[in-house]
This record gives C-alpha cells, sequence and structure tokens, in this order.
C-alpha cells in the first residue's frame, strides 16, 4: 500500500537494519476504547506492508483507551515503545513498553505511566542528555492547566520509572501563532500542546517539535534551546508545517536524507502520514524544496541576463549643448509649447539638451527628436495645459491594436521613430490630469479626451532617469517597440484620475527599470502586447510598485510575445492611501499575467519581492478573448508557461486570495512557487463551490472577475486548467480561522513532500 491509504495519526518512523518501521494511533479506534498499535514496513518509503500488530491488550493491561502515538526508540541495544494510555477515572499518562523486535510483540516495561499519576499527559518522546541522562519529554495537557505545557521528565537508567520531579520547557502560548480553542467536553478554553519530539542539529542546537494549532490548522511549531539541552530556555522559531498538519518527528532514510513525518489532514479518518524532505540551513531544520528541472537554468540564465543588461545598458546621455526655450521667445507666464518645441527642434539638429530652469512651464504637446535630451531642472515644472486643444493627435505610422482599439492618441510627451532621447534632470513632469480638467469614465475601451503623460513609440536608446512624474490624466508613461530602454530613478504619482496607470512597456527589447518608486491609481508596471512585437529581456529591479488596481501586470492586450523577463528585489502591492478617493489602498493583484488575445508568455523569474496589500498575491489567466485590429484574423489561444516565482514576503494581504485559471482548451503550463510565505486576513465570505463556478468566458480578466461571486474558494490557492504546478514552501497565514481549504487544483501539484 501507498501513504495515503495508510490511516493512522501521530506517524513515527524508525529506520532499523536495512528497513523502515512505521508506528502511528489507530485512525479507527483513536477516540475510543483500543486495544493495540499496529507497525507497516517498508524498504523505500514508497511501499508499505502491513499492519502488523505489534502490540496487543490481552486483557491484563491497564488501560482500555485512548492508545495514542507509539514511539519506538533503540536505547542501550534495546527497543522500547513509549505510548500514551487512557483508563475511565484515571489520568492519561505514558507508560514504556519492551521488545526485542521493531515487529514486536512490545510488553509493559514500566509500572503503568511514568508522568505524574495526577497530570493528564500524553505524547511522551525519549530525550537522552550529553552526559547520558534519560528523559522523558511529554505534554501536560490543556485540558486540565489551560496553557498547555511542554515538560521533560528524568527516567531512571533503564527507563522503568520517574527519577525526579518534571520541569517546563515551554507553555504553547509561548508560540505567537498558537490559537486559542474551546474544549467542549469541559467547556474550557486554552491552547494545546501535542506531540513533542526533539533533535539534535549539526552545529549541536537542540530543538523541540511540537504541535498545536493556528489560524491555519494544525501546525507543527519548533522550540529552540539556549544552551543545547533540556535544561536551556526555549524560544520559539517559525512553524515548519501550517497546512493543517502536525505531531511530527525527524528521521534519516538509509541515505541520510532527513524528513519530516506528520500526519495531515487532522481531520478524523482521513488523516495519513506524509514524509517532507528537510535540510539544516543556519543551524536551524529548513524544508528541503523540491524544484521542477526547468527552474534552475531558467534562473542562471535569467541572472546572466540581467549581468549583460546592466553591463550594456548604461544610457545615453545626449549632448551638453544647452537649448533654453528663453531663446526662442519663452515669456514667464505664457504658454511655452511653441518656445519649447523650436528648442527640441534646433536641438534635434546637431544634438544637444533642452534645459528648463526657470520655474514652471505650461505646455501642450511636445514632440521629441533624435538625440535630444529634455531636462527639467530641480525645481523647475514642466506643466500639462489643462486645455485639450493643446493636444492635437498623434496617429502612429505603424498602427497598434491600441491605436485602432482604444484611441489613446494625445499625449504631453511624444516621440516616434527616434534615436537616441533623455528625460532628466531632477524636476517635475505634471499632467494635471485630475477628473476635474479631464473628466471621463474609468474604462477599458479607450480614454478620449485624457492625454497620456509621454508616448514613446519606435524608438531606440531611452533614457528617462532622476525626474518625477506626476498626475498624467491618464496612463503616465508608454513605451511601445522601443529597444533599449533605461528607466531609473523615477518618482511616479499618479493617483488623480482613472486609468492611471505607472509605466506601461508594450513590445520592447533590453529594457532596465530600477529604483524607481511607483504610487499608481491604475497598473503600476504593466506589460502589454499592443504593437504586436515581442517583449524581450526586461529587468526590473529595487522598485517599489504600488497600485489600486495591479502593482504587476502583463495584459491585458496581449497580441504579442513576453519572454525572458526577471524581477528582482521589488516591494509590491497596494498604495498605502490613495489620495484621490476613487478607488482604495489595496491592490487587486501583487503579481497579474494575463494572457488573453493570442501571444506567448514565457521564461518569467520574479524574485525576491515584498507583496503587500494585495486582496490577490497572485492571478494568472489563460483565455481566448482575442483582440485584434480591424481585419487581423482572430488568433488560436496563447501561452502561459514557465513561470516562477520565489523568495516572497509581506502582509495585510487578502482575503479574495489567488487564483490560476485557464480554460479546458489550453492549459497554463508549468508555474513555481518557491519560498512564499504571505499574511493574509481570513475570507469572510461564504465558501464558494468550485464546481459551481463556470469558465468565465469573456468576463474582463483581472483578479476582480470572480467579486460577484465571492472569495477565492481556496484560501492558498486555487488553480484550474494548469499543468506543471509546483508549491515549494509555499505558505499563506490567514490572520484568523479560514474555513477554505488550503489548496484546490484540477491537477497534480508537485509538494515538497512524498504522498501529500
Amino acid at each position: 500500500m501507498r501513504l495515503e491509504e495508510i490511516n493512522i495519526r501521530d506517524p513515527y518512523v524508525l529506520t532499523l537494519n536495512g528497513q523502515y518501521y512505521l508506528y502511528g494511533t489507530r485512525g479507527a479506534t483513536c477516540w475510543g476504547e483500543a486495544d493495540g498499535f499496529d507497525v507497516y514496513t517498508s524498504h523505500d518509503l514508497i511501499s508499505w506492508e502491513g499492519p502488523f500488530e505489534c502490540f496487543h491488550n490481552d486483557g491484563t493491561f491497564w488501560a482500555d483507551r485512548n492508545y495514542w502515538a507509539p514511539e519506538v526508540h533503540l536505547y542501550q541495544g534495546r527497543l522500547y515503545m513509549l505510548a500514551s494510555f487512557k483508563k475511565e477515572g484515571v489520568c492519561r499518562g505514558t507508560a514504556i513498553l519492551t521488545a526485542d523486535s521493531p515487529m514486536g510483540p512490545f510488553v509493559p516495561h514500566s509500572d503503568g505511566r511514568v508522568t505524574p499519576p495526577d497530570w493528564e499527559c500524553l505524547d511522551g518522546t525519549l530525550y537522552v542528555s550529553p552526559s547520558g541522562k534519560p528523559y522523558l519529554v511529554f505534554a501536560h495537557e490543556w485540558v486540565q492547566v489551560g496553557d498547555g505545557e511542554i515538560c521533560a521528565l528524568p527516567l531512571s537508567e533503564d527507563l522503568s520509572r520517574a527519577d525526579g520531579d518534571p520541569m517546563l520547557l515551554f507553555h504553547a502560548s509561548d508560540a505567537k501563532w498558537a490559537k486559542l480553542m474551546h474544549h467542549r467536553s469541559s467547556g474550557r478554553d486554552g491552547y494545546v500542546t501535542d506531540g513533542p519530539s526533539v533533535w539534535r542539529t549539526a552545529e549541536g542546537k537542540l530543538l523541540v517539535l511540537w504541535a498545536s494549532f493556528s489560524a491555519e490548522g494544525y501546525t507543527e511549531g519548533v522550540a529552540v534551546s539556549d544552551n543545547g539541552d533540556i535544561t536551556g530556555h526555549f524560544t520559539q522559531a517559525a512553524p515548519l508545517f501550517r497546512r493543517d498538519g502536525g505531531h511530527g518527528m525527524i528521521f534519516r532514510d538509509l541515505a541520510g536524507q532527513m524528513y519530516l513525518t506528520l500526519h495531515t489532514p487532522n481531520i478524523h479518518l482521513q488523516e495519513h502520514p506524509c514524509f517532507i524532505p528537510l535540510e539544516e540551513k543556519g543551524g536551524m531544520l529548513a524544508v528541503k524544496h523540491t524544484l521542477p528541472e526547468w527552474f534552475a537554468p531558467l534562473q542562471a540564465r535569467l541572472h546572466a541576463m540581467a549581468d549583460t543588461l546592466t553591463a550594456s545598458l548604461t544610457g545615453w546621455q545626449g549632448s551638453e549643448t544647452i537649448f533654453r526655450p528663453e531663446d526662442y521667445g519663452y515669456q514667464p507666464g505664457a504658454k511655452a509649447t511653441a518656445a519649447i518645441q523650436a528648442a527640441v527642434d534646433a536641438a534635434g539638429q546637431q544634438g544637444g539638451t533642452v534645459l528648463l530652469s526657470g520655474g514652471d512651464y505650461l505646455s501642450g504637446t511636445i514632440i521629441l527628436r533624435s538625440n535630444v535630451r529634455l531636462m527639467v531642472q530641480s525645481g523647475s515644472r514642466l506643466l500639462a495645459s489643462t486645455d485639450l486643444a493643446d493636444y492635437p493627435e498623434q496617429i502612429a505610422r505603424r498602427l497598434t491594436v491600441q491605436d485602432t482599439n482604444m484611441g489613446m492618441n494625445q499625449s504631453l510627451i511624444f516621440a516616434e521613430g527616434c534615436k537616441n532621447i533623455c528625460i532628466c534632470g531632477g524636476g517635475e513632469l505634471n499632467g494635471q490630469g485630475t477628473r476635474e480638467n479631464f473628466p471621463g469614465d474609468e474604462t477599458c475601451c479607450g480614454t478620449p479626451g485624457r492625454p497620456f503623460l509621454m508616448r514613446i513609440i519606435d524608438c531606440k536608446n531611452v533614457h528617462v532617469h532622476d525626474v518625477t512624474l506626476r498626475s498624467a490624466a491618464c496612463w503616465m508613461e508608454n513605451y511601445l517597440n522601443c529597444d533599449r530602454v533605461l528607466l531609473e530613478n523615477l518618482t511616479v504619482r499618479n493617483q488623480t484620475n482613472y486609468n492611471n496607470d505607472g509605466i506601461d512597456i508594450d513590445g520592447c527589447r533590453d529594457v532596465i527599470v530600477r529604483h524607481c518608486d511607483i504610487a499608481s491609481g491604475d497598473d503600476a508596471c504593466c506589460f502589454k502586447g499592443a504593437s504586436q512585437r515581442p517583449t524581450e529581456r526586461v529587468l526590473i529591479e529595487h522598485c517599489r510598485l504600488y497600485s489600486c488596481c495591479n502593482a504587476l501586470k502583463v495584459g491585458t492586450d496581449t497580441q504579442g510575445d513576453f519572454r525572458d523577463v526577471l524581477v528582482l528585489s521589488c516591494r509590491i502591492g497596494g498604495v498605502e492611501h490613495d489620495p484621490s478617493g476613487l478607488k482604495h489602498r489595496c491592490s487587486d493583484s501583487g503579481v497579474s499575467l494575463e494572457m488573453v488575445d493570442g501571444g506567448t508568455l514565457e521564461n518569467f523569474l520574479i524574485e525576491d519581492i515584498t507583496i503587500d496589500r494585495a486582496w490577490s498575491p497572485f492571478f494568472l489567466r489563460l483565455e481566448d478573448r482575442g483582440r485584434v485590429k480591424p481585419g487581423d484574423p482572430r488568433p488560436a489561444p496563447g501561452n502561459l508557461r514557465q513561470i516562477a516565482i520565489a523568495h516572497v514576503r509581506g502582509g495585510d494581504n487578502g482575503p479574495r486570495g489567488s487564483y490560476f485559471i485557464g480554460i479546458p482548451e489550453k492549459a497554463i503550463e508549468d508555474v513555481l512557487l518557491y519560498d512564499v510565505c504571505l499574511e493574509q486576513h481570513a475570507s469572510e465570505k461564504p465558501v464558494l463551490d468550485e464546481n459551481a463556478i463556470d469558465e468565465l468566458r469573456g468576463v474582463y480578466p483581472d483578479a476582480h472577475m470572480i467579486d460577484d461571486l465571492g472569495d477565492a474558494p481556496a484560501r492558498g490557492l486555487w488553480a484550474r486548467h494548469v499543468h506543471g504546478l509546483s508549491l515549494a514552501g509555499y505558505d499563506i497565514v490567514p490572520d484568523k480561522e479560514d474555513p477554505r481549504p488550503y489548496l484546490l487544483a484540477d491537477t497534480d501539484v508537485t509538494f515538497d513532500q512524498i504522498n501529500p
């Protein structure tokens, strides 16, 4: 049989003589009358034989119920079983049995319980100190003391009796994650302790594993001694397992690999053992992650790409020859459009810098030329005119889906077909794009009458750095089919209107976005494919991407391909507050990848990020909307594949939750969530029946697409039509009990465990 077919609680594995022996509490008789324990055997930890009864009460044993948590230890050349037993009117306690063989039969060794006779105790385990002194480490039950205790009791050398008084190691409430529980029979509230197990690391640290309940369910905790012995002061480390599983212990396989075994789920008659590979890091235990084969080559290649981009993409700095609007007729207080444009045109003839250094310059559309640096000096501002007539439509020579379907043709700054352009200076470009100045509804179907701040189309060597970009009437920056784009040290505040994107990168190649601080009403950093050109070789690093919509997004226009993108060391999520009052402080998603118009997204690595205030930390959607230019053929469904999201922390997220959904005819492929631990608010909505949710065809693809139905039907992740999903150290920590299951998936999911 396989592990998932074995119904036991409190699993314990003994590795002896080239074989594995698995003991545990019988699931069927756990909570009532019981008469024995079983053992299962295996040579490979995969296939098991049994059960074989290794202890049986022939009617002479003192206890008749609650036979719990048998452990078998090899001590001084003999096998000893420590287990918990109960009899009506007698306190539960740990007794010790012995046998010559791991198969039994085990017979009583101690004279009844070795734990204090007036204490309710359970789950004793053996610890032998460096000096050779044996101890029983056990749980003093919360139903008696309220705040459950883990204690250590000295034993006689032959393990037959107590040899001193018990000492307190720690209380359950010492762990901040422990949850107050209610005991129905006694009516008492308290904190649970059970299942202690002792492990010494290679560096000599002494750890006590133990179990209690958190907001996520049954949880495996870790306590650390400060002196490397049972007599030390214990502090609580982060739990090893949060997903409704506990009462664990550690063993090594025949090759020396460490495993944590525990039972999950903590549901009567559904419990089974699972084995989770461990390793030691910094003297502590950590899950040894199981990663897909494609991840390491992808990570190495994208980091090498980032090194190459960093070395080669240093930014065009421009000529030092100065051209001032004042030299072309500008008078302070007048509209500066014509004078600035004349300075730009003149600088474009020979290459030069257009310098705005005289305070505020009010202007309509400025058309940049090749070899021009526009420098808005610190203390000066380029202010967008509030007269829409100052923004003549600039119809791109090469039409895109954006031009034909969206009508987005007006902007303060416009460049097309240029080489070597730069915007910098330490000052501010302000779109004055409030709703009072540029009214219009929030829409996904075009924003006529609301100019962008910048539209940069079909350009090469674009460098925008060290300026503040504020208050566009619509999108802030749109880079469309550009090569060699460097955006760095930008402060973007775009929160005064609808459709207030921060940065939009569409069909660009060789791009770096670094040290940018973006707070936007709409998507903070968004990749699009309306240009129908590939977006390739992109590095986004050390940025703050905060949004009232999506912090980091691909879509919705995805007519082009997206590949080889590395997002590194960024903070993303919701804004601290929304000054416009139009939206909210939370983002709809932290990471949103939406392939709905054909195209292929592949080879994305998002690494070392923090996600705060996102209703859905992660959202992936593959669909068949098929939006194209008029007259173009409708594309087949695209591809969404090879996406790795690694080393993620954050809080104040949820409660909607993360979800990935493809379509029946086309699945999302190869997604890894690796070393992710996010705090999330628990859902307070009725739990959705996943089977009652249709395929959501034609619904606008965004993380809020299920809001009319409820929150995602799983608290950790809901996945539908996803192939090759790997969860390697993926923990979602609710702030209180969440009734939803941790995971719902219609396909096999790779976990950090054998037969989860």
